[in-house]
């Protein structure tokens, strides 16, 4: 991606995560970019086509590598799960460093769901996205059980939706409380407690 291009995306995610895609102008857009409605327009055409890069973008960062991830244990596995989770947040965060706005402001959600209303195919790419993010968690959840790791007798799937949802609770929490504790340590006090449980 070249500088331009990249400026354009991180100015217009300020702006929506300041409003909403229905408050924001093409107008107001091209305005804070600072560049001529020519030089804009020779990468988005449309609102809507630069709205939808971004939620791509969204999407593609909190997809998980992993293969990336070790897995001998369910514990190394959520540490390392959390460490990938917190540098995709860190990322973004950056993106919006210059915003002005504090987190809390931030409407991350909003545009999720915004980019699922209008463009279908961000729906089936998150349905497929927890599709293997469960299929990931239950082996390792399974693995764990044999290996004699944890005593639940709840179900795989049960425990990895724990895992995963606890991962949801956990970002909205982050992004709406005004302390200054990171999401990494968020995420860890939460899956520790979690992990304790999994074990008696």
């Amino acid at each position: 991606m070249n500088d331009t291009k990249e400026h354009i995306l991180k100015t217009s995610l300020i702006l929506f995560l300041q409003k909403s895609y229905r408050d924001v102008t093409m107008n107001e857009i091209v305005e804070k970019t600072g560049l001529s409605k020519g030089a804009f327009y020779h990468y988005f055409s449309s609102k809507e086509e630069l709205f939808k890069e971004i939620a791509n973008m969204f999407f593609s960062m909190g997809a998980v590598d992993y293969f990336s991830l070790k897995s001998d244990t369910l514990k190394e596995f959520y540490l390392q799960y959390i460490d990938f989770l917190n540098n995709s947040m860190i990322a973004l965060n950056k993106m919006v460093s210059d915003s002005g706005s504090r987190k809390g402001s931030f409407n991350f959600f909003l545009i999720m769901f915004e980019a699922v209303s209008r463009f279908p195919e961000f729906l089936k790419m998150e349905l497929e996205f927890h599709k293997k993010d469960i299929n990931v968690w239950k082996k390792v959840i399974s693995n764990a059980r044999k290996k004699g790791e944890i005593k639940s007798e709840s179900p795989d799937e049960g425990i990895a939706n724990l895992f995963l949802y606890c991962t949801d609770g956990v970002f909205i929490r982050f992004i709406n409380d005004d302390k200054q504790k990171s999401y990494k340590k968020y995420l860890l006090s939460a899956f520790n407690n979690l992990y304790k449980n999994l074990k008696t």
